[in-house]
């Protein structure tokens, strides 16, 4: 049986490669984006389930670990423009540290 792993921000430049890398060493893929940086249409064209949502969204990643048996997650979902994180620090802090922190408390949760 193949290992799923979850990459977060899948379908942004880096989560993508990330994406098809697994792919080819053989992983079964899901990827969770909410689609504010990343392109569906990436990941469309990799075939791997895309679930469009948030890192800080807690019922939804508990509904993910549980029902795709995660093995590993690998994390690229951030908020990464230096010109707007100067002008928003506080969005920045939202969605890379709370969201971090809260995709991690899901993680443990799940085992």
């Amino acid at each position: 049986m193949l290992q799923t792993i979850l990459v977060t921000g899948g379908a942004g430049y880096i989560g993508s490669h990330a994406v098809l890398a697994l792919q080819r060493a053989g992983y079964q893929v899901v990827v969770l984006d909410n689609l504010s940086n990343g392109h569906r249409e990436l990941v469309e064209k990799l075939e791997v389930d895309l679930i469009v949502g948030d890192i800080s969204d807690r019922p939804l990643l508990d509904h993910l670990f549980t029902t795709h048996k995660i093995a590993a997650v690998m994390h690229f979902a951030a908020y990464i423009a230096v010109g707007e994180s100067v002008a928003d620090p506080a969005k920045y802090y939202r969605n890379n540290v709370n969201g971090t922190l809260t995709l991690l408390e899901a993680m443990v949760a799940a085992g």
